[in-house]
């Protein structure tokens, strides 16, 4: 699955409080303007810029749409590209100019500097970067063919949608191949806000079957507006691109369709609004010998997690054993009566956890990635790759490092040195905070540089006893 960021829509910033709609398009402008600061300093930016052809009606009446007013051009081009902080939180104006074909473009808001142009002009656009410090970015952009919506669930007007039901498309768009892919949205209404939100990225075909599992998992667990809608189908290539200077990136061209709807059925939602189940959670407590084990499992909703069968080459990115408030009391009592005196013995008996040498903790670690290497290869046919080639990644070095410990009270120790792929301290937790697009992310990074389908983070804790670990070990 591709995700990919949407450069063109202008919702950046997402508050996490209750009110009416026109209340939090107020309040989230005003965070969006205090996020927003100016650079002249390009190598701290993360550039995403975008072609989109063929805008939609502005009776869609998305917050997009409110956002530009008068401006927005129903069936016209918009070329724009937006500038967020790699480091941190927030948007970035150009202390300079900003050129679209040799237009200089004033900027919008938030980051955001864009020009429409006529429907027929698909020419390459050139965006070109100056900054008063002297920096100068400069690339090119182009969008794919024409997308369209021919019909929906067999009809050509009168379209309805059965959230409770497959969705049957289909569509044209010339010049596609087995790489092609498109995405389906809808109108959702999240805190009052119109936005089309995607629930699910395919492989086009000209007619093509989805679930109707996609209305249940779409990247925001909020389902669609009942009623009226609008379905939204949009082509896309996305193109990651290396500028000399630039932190960061993304050029995406995109062409899109978008046809009136009516959405029937439900989907079931939780007391909060969002959808109910959304992805799996398992947590289950196991009798073993001696105590017990508990378990915790979690896979995101469908439009995040890939199914494990779609990759077949994975890196384990992150493999830590954790032994924390190993103590264990005990107390016994016992009371015997001489001579008319009662007399009470109380015995407390602790066990702590001992401290270990490190060619223990090596051989163990070294034991349960054996057995993690010969599951992954029975159950899923899934080979990792040598350790040392991960750890030898140049993006692999931006991760937090694991402090190996061994004292009386904790042990963590990690496989062959490999670091968390999830930020676990509060300084990394932090440091990790950006507003860059997805594929920008270190995780992202790793995957491209490593050749493979997917990362493997296993964190082990072991708590409770001393048996269970040695159970564990044997």
């Amino acid at each position: 699955m591709t995700l990919k960021y949407k450069i063109y829509s202008i919702i950046l910033v997402a508050l996490l409080v209750v009110g009416c709609g026109s209340v939090m398009k107020q309040v989230g402008q005003l965070t969006a303007n205090l996020l927003t600061s100016k650079t002249s300093d390009l190598s701290v930016v993360s550039i995403s810029a975008g072609f989109v052809r063929n805008m939609y009606s502005a009776d869609v009446k998305t917050f997009e749409v409110e956002y530009l007013g008068e401006n927005w051009r129903e069936g016209a081009n918009l070329v724009s590209v937006s500038f967020l902080k790699r480091d941190g939180v927030g948007m970035y104006t150009i202390d300079g100019k900003v050129f679209i074909d040799g237009t200089e473009i004033p900027h919008t808001a938030n980051g955001f500097y864009g020009k429409w142009i006529d429907k027929n002009d698909i020419s390459p656009k050139t965006i070109r970067i100056e900054t008063v410090s002297g920096q100068v970015a400069e690339f090119s952009i182009t969008p794919p063919p024409l997308i369209e919506i021919v019909s929906v669930n067999g009809k050509k007007s009168g379209m309805e949608i059965d959230l409770n039901s497959d969705l049957r498309l289909k569509m044209k768009s010339p010049q596609h191949d087995k790489n092609t892919e498109f995405s389906v949205s809808l109108v959702t209404k999240v805190m009052g806000i119109n936005s089309f939100i995607e629930s699910g990225i395919f492989k086009y075909k000209d007619d093509i079957t989805l679930p109707a599992e996609i209305w249940k998992n779409p990247i925001t667990p909020v389902p669609a507006t009942s009623g009226a809608n609008w379905l939204k189908v949009e082509r896309f290539d996305t193109n990651l691109k290396v500028i000399k200077g630039v932190g960061a990136s993304q050029i995406i061209g995109a062409s899109i369709d978008v046809v009136p709807v009516s959405i029937k059925g439900e989907v079931e939602t939780a007391f909060t609004g969002v959808v109910k189940d959304n992805g799996i959670n398992i947590e289950e407590t196991i009798a073993i010998k001696n105590g017990e084990m508990k378990v915790k499992m979690n896979k995101p909703n469908a439009f995040y997690g890939r199914p494990m069968s779609s990759g077949k080459t994975f890196a384990l990115a992150s493999f830590t054993v954790r032994a924390t408030k190993l103590k264990q009391s005990k107390t016994d009592s016992s009371s015997s009566t001489l001579g008319g005196v009662k007399t009470t013995t109380t015995t407390t008996s602790t066990r702590t956890f001992p401290t270990l040498p490190d060619a223990f903790w090596d051989s163990y670690i070294d034991g349960l990635y054996v057995d993690l290497e010969k599951v992954l290869k029975s159950q899923y046919n899934i080979k990792l790759i040598p350790v040392e080639n991960v750890l030898r990644a140049p993006s692999y070095q931006k991760l937090e490092a694991v402090t190996d410990e061994n004292t009386i009270v904790e042990v963590e120790k990690s496989y062959k040195g490999t670091k968390n792929l999830i930020p676990t301290s509060f300084s990394s937790i932090v440091g990790n905070i950006s507003s860059t697009f997805a594929s920008d992310r270190v995780d992202a990074h790793l995957i491209r540089e490593l050749g493979v389908d997917g990362l493997i983070s296993v964190t082990i804790d072991l708590k409770q006893c001393l048996g269970i670990l040695l159970l564990c070990h044997q």
